[in-house]
């Protein structure tokens, strides 16, 4: 801009004193600078039209740590080279890209490879773009723009874990006469409808070939349903400035999801919000909605724990509560202790340091699951 102004300036004064001294060799000088200035601007503008970039990945899913590589591809379409050239990124990434300036042969592209390392899952976006460019001497300079985006996934890290059930410790998969571990998508038998038989239960297909009532039976699994409490009071994070708890917390859940949905086990994640289950699956098939929920949960909420663990002494007592949280308190372990008392299957994952709460639990009986990286193994890809 200051250069624009000095030139302008420079150009009136220059014609000034032609008028006023008079002269064709001041004349011829004044047209010709004039007549550089517009091939300065007419240069800029016919490269402003033949620049175009494209921007490329081979891969837009990944795990937390792993490197984001993308491409930029330089195009000059025009028979006249380009001087100074410089990319401008504006998504929420460009702290990490360094904008650098090229020279443009005519007819010619360059490819820039850039890395980017995301120690957060959630999902990301490079762009748009602009692409500023400079004529030779530094006069004028002009601004394209690029509205398109790079999409990219960054998933939470998933392990390989062995989570223990009680139902599944002492019956394994040998059928059970119990009816709060039947099966309801399995049928093992029809039999003759018996007094006291719930309606819901008869097969009217058969019973209406048969002219007589048949009730289904159902298979029956020592497998008992897990509901998944996943701590998201951002309270409990004020700690965790570099989101490396948060980041452990999303593993842990997923880690345990992959367990269930690999040995059939119903799992359900609640939604902190609402209270309400927010997320079913019962095979391996449906843990993509697990990731998905992964990615868009994070604690931003105000909800104490505490009323979500009064809420499910309601639960029926054939369900495990798996609670992931890194804070505990003796408000919240009292509460915990009550569930505990009724026979309802409870474990806690804690996703903090340990030494904090050892001497709170030693007394309480409720198991707690200390969750550390060196416990655990990496998850197989196929499953990310």
């Amino acid at each position: 801009m200051h250069n624009k102004i000095f030139l302008l300036l420079l150009l009136i004064v220059s014609f000034a004193f032609a008028i006023f001294s008079g002269g064709k060799i001041l004349y011829l000088l004044v047209y010709e600078f004039a007549f550089f200035i517009l091939l300065n601007y007419l240069y800029i503008r016919h490269i402003k039209n033949s620049i175009y970039i494209h921007v490329i990945s081979h891969k837009n899913e990944i795990t937390v740590g792993e490197e984001i590589a993308y491409e930029i591809t330089l195009i000059n379409n025009s028979f006249l080279p380009v001087f100074n050239l410089k990319i401008i990124d504006y998504s929420p990434l460009n702290a990490k890209f360094k904008s650098e300036e090229w020279y443009l042969m005519p007819f010619k592209n360059k490819k820039v490879q850039k890395k980017i390392v995301i120690s957060k899952r959630g999902i990301y976006f490079l762009g748009p773009f602009e692409v500023e460019i400079k004529d030779p001497f530094g006069i004028f300079n002009v601004v394209k723009k690029y509205d398109f985006k790079l999409k990219f996934v960054v998933l939470p890290r998933i392990h390989n874990i062995n989570v223990e059930l009680k139902a599944r410790q002492q019956l394994g998969n040998i059928e059970a006469e119990n009816k709060a571990f039947e099966d309801y998508t399995n049928i093992s038998q029809l039999r003759k409808y018996n007094y006291g038989d719930s309606i819901k239960r008869i097969h009217w297909k058969v019973s209406a070939k048969k002219r007589e009532l048949y009730v289904k039976e159902f298979q029956v699994s020592a497998m008992s349903e897990v509901y998944i409490l996943w701590d998201l009071d951002k309270n409990h994070f004020a700690m965790d400035t570099q989101g490396i708890i948060d980041e452990n917390c999303a593993e842990c859940m997923l880690s345990i999801a992959k367990f269930c949905l690999l040995h059939s086990i119903p799992v359900s994640v609640i939604d902190y919000n609402t209270g309400k289950v927010h997320i079913k699956g019962r095979t391996i098939k449906d843990f993509k909605n697990f990731i998905e929920a992964s990615l868009r949960n994070f604690p931003v909420y105000e909800k104490s724990l505490e009323d979500f663990l009064r809420l499910y002494k309601s639960i029926p007592y054939d369900v495990t509560l798996i609670l992931i949280t890194p804070y505990l308190n003796n408000v919240i372990l009292g509460e915990l202790a009550d569930l505990r008392s009724s026979n309802r299957e409870l474990i806690i994952y804690y996703v903090n340091d340990p030494k904090e709460i050892e001497d709170k639990i030693s007394k309480l009986d409720i198991e707690v699951v200390f969750w550390g990286k060196k416990d655990v193994k990496r998850a197989k890809k196929e499953f990310a």
